[in-house]
Formats: C-alpha cells, structure tokens, sequence
C-alpha cells in the first residue's frame, strides 16, 4: 500500500478533483491527507472534503494552506471554474499563509507518527525517521506549501518518503504549476529532487460522452464529480463548454507512483528560470522526469477507477 498526502489547487481545471477521486479508490493507494494552495483554499478545501466525504473516505485532514506564492503580497481572488460549487466561505487572509502551513506541518507529523490512516504506530525516537516510514508527497497545484514547509519545518521531509509533481515543460512557455509560483518550485527542486511529471507524459483527455458513461448519476459522489466538470465547462473561459474533455494531467502524474512502468522516466538536471520556464542543463538540480507515458496502459485504468463500484 501506498501511503499519500496530496497536495491540490481543486476547484479550477477539473483534473484535480480527478486525481482525489484517483487517490482515493485506487486499491494500492492510501489517502492519509490533502492540502490546498493558491488562492481561495478554504474554498478548494471545502471541494476536497464534499468530495472525498461522497467516496465515503473519512478520518484523513483536509487543510487549507497557502494562498499566495512565496515572495508575492496576493494573488487572484476570483472564484474560477467549479470552485463555485462552494458555499460563502470568506477569502482567507494571505497573512495567515504560515500558520495554515503550520497546520499542515502537525497533521503530517501525526500521520508519519502512526496516528492517521494506514499508518502504522511507532516510538517516538531521537533524530529524523527513516523515509520509509512516511508517505508519498504529490503536489498537483503550485509547490507554494511544499516550498513553505521546507523553510518552517525542514526536518518534516524526511518523513517523505519521495515526492511527486504535476509540473514542468522542459521546452516552451512555463507549465502553470511552476509559472504561478516559481520562487517555490526553484526551492523543491533544488532541495527534494523530485520527480517531475509535467505536460510531455500527462495531455491526456477523456471525451465528454466517455466520461458521462462512466459516472452513475445516482451515486453521491458521481454526481458531484458530474457537477463539478459541468461547471468547469461552464465557467471556465479558456475551454469549449460543450465539448471541452476531462483533462487529466493530475491523475496521470499520481499515477506514476502506482505504475511507473507506464512511463519512460529518465534522470536529468533542470534548471528553473525565475520566470518558471525550465530547461536541462548540467548545473540544474538533479531528478526524475517523465518524458512520455503510455496512454494505452493508462487509459483503461483510469476508466476502471471512473466507473468503479463505490
């Protein structure tokens, strides 16, 4: 079993709220939290937690984090796409990012310590645990809280076992994970050496009609996720609202950690620019990224989780 924390900015393109369905029915992942970042998080946050409560997933912490990127004073403040689904809930005040991150920083610390789902209780000993005994970071959304727990609370990455992101085009305009925070990727890059999974391995979609014959209407959390992409195809102006598919660059990224042989995951140094766009070179940090995937191994199973029993 594969133990995770997910880090997400839901409630904008309709993959992130993919991937949390992903993580959450997935036989050989356990979902052991979820965090937001950017923005309105206690409105992504409140998406996370209807949705998993749907799935019948309780028990895991479901924190809002950051809302602006490091060195910035705010950010949009707008209710994009299907955040709108979520009640009145006031902005939060960006000068309470630190303690948010704070908050996440503890619920970690409880579940590596034995006391969240999956985990399995353990001393309390001197000196950093062994990586084995954490979980799986994934970042979905901007690094912006991975990036602020590496400056509190350093000694919390040794409790990730590894960490993966949905970040990165290594030619081109910067990846929007990376561009809206680039402070922030610079400093998990340089520091965790993480695998990255961006846009060459990941533009992948699902047609509309193949999704609505997937999801059972009648089921909670089906017709939640319904809603949600319908008001993504709605309220979000860069996609055709009729036939704007199911993007899916979140899942495929959570999904290397379940089935890395599905994708062609090379070791290279990246370097990334303060503008956020990035490129190899031989004084750039050193990880994995994952040049290509195979869609026709990726495909089925994403279905199989779509249209799964409940």
């Amino acid at each position: 079993m594969i133990r995770v924390w997910l880090d997400t900015d839901i409630g904008d393109d309709i993959d992130d709220a993919v991937a949390i369905w992903c993580a959450a029915r997935h036989p050989e992942i356990q979902l052991v939290g979820v965090s937001t970042v950017f923005g309105h998080v206690e409105a992504r946050a409140w998406l996370a937690q209807e949705l998993l409560t749907r799935l019948g997933v309780s028990g895991i912490p479901v924190l809002p984090g950051a809302t602006t990127p490091l060195g910035a004073q705010e950010t949009k403040r707008d209710l994009g796409s299907y955040m709108r689904l979520a009640p009145a809930i006031p902005f939060p005040a960006s000068e309470h990012d630190r303690a948010r991150v704070g908050a996440i920083a503890a619920a970690m610390q409880k579940v590596a310590a034995g006391q969240g789902p999956g985990a399995s209780p353990r001393a309390s000993l001197p000196g950093p645990p062994p990586r084995g005994d954490g979980f799986h970071l994934v970042t979905v959304g901007a690094m912006t809280n991975a990036a602020c727990l590496l400056q509190d609370h350093p000694a919390l990455a040794a409790r990730w076992e590894s960490v993966t992101c949905m970040a990165g085009r290594l030619e081109g305009d910067a990846e929007w994970n990376v561009r809206c925070d680039p402070a922030a990727a610079r400093l998990v890059v340089e520091r965790l050496h993480p695998r990255l999974v961006g846009l060459e391995a990941s533009s992948y979609t699902l047609p509309r009609s193949r999704v609505e014959a997937l999801l059972d209407p009648s089921q909670p959390a089906a017709s939640f996720l319904l809603a949600c992409y319908q008001a993504y195809r709605t309220n979000a102006d860069w996609v055709e609202s009729e036939t704007a598919p199911l993007t899916l660059f979140d899942p495929i990224s959570l999904l290397s950690l379940v089935c890395p042989e599905a994708f062609d995951l090379q070791h290279v140094k990246v370097l990334i620019e303060k503008d956020g766009r990035q490129r190899l070179t031989d004084d750039g940090a050193e990880l994995e990224y994952a040049m290509s995937s195979d869609w026709g191994r990726l495909r089925p199973l994403i279905e199989g989780l779509l249209g799964g029993s409940p």
